[in-house]
């Protein structure tokens, strides 16, 4: 009786600890909406690893991302001569994507 006990509560322990891992943990995927200097875009991250962004220029445009660490991101998206290391801050729902570099644009998203 004892051991069956202590098998399910480790079996409940177990089951809450992968829970609260929270699935892919992936803190970037969903969707989300705001502005940059050149007006509205939209970028979607799927939690694997794909992305799009869509702007005033871009429709739908496909890419990849990695999350570097818990700051950092790197972006690549179809046509760009190269990936782009963003910082990244998320405040509750607002994602702030500061390019690494002076000459690509930064981003003000909300999640939707």
């Amino acid at each position: 009786m004892k051991k069956s006990i202590a098998l399910l509560l480790a079996m409940i322990l177990g089951v809450s600890l992968f829970a609260g891992c929270g699935g892919s943990g992936d803190v970037l995927k969903g969707t989300w909406q705001g502005t940059y200097e050149d007006g509205d875009a939209t970028w979607v991250f799927d939690g694997s690893g794909k992305c799009n962004l869509t702007t005033v220029f871009l429709d739908k445009k496909p890419g990849t991302y990695t999350i570097a660490n818990e700051t950092k991101v790197d972006i690549n998206i179809d046509g760009w001569e190269a990936p782009i290391t963003y910082s990244y801050t998320i405040n509750g729902s607002k994602l702030t994507l500061t390019a690494n570099d002076p000459y690509s644009p930064n981003y003000e998203l909300t999640k939707k």
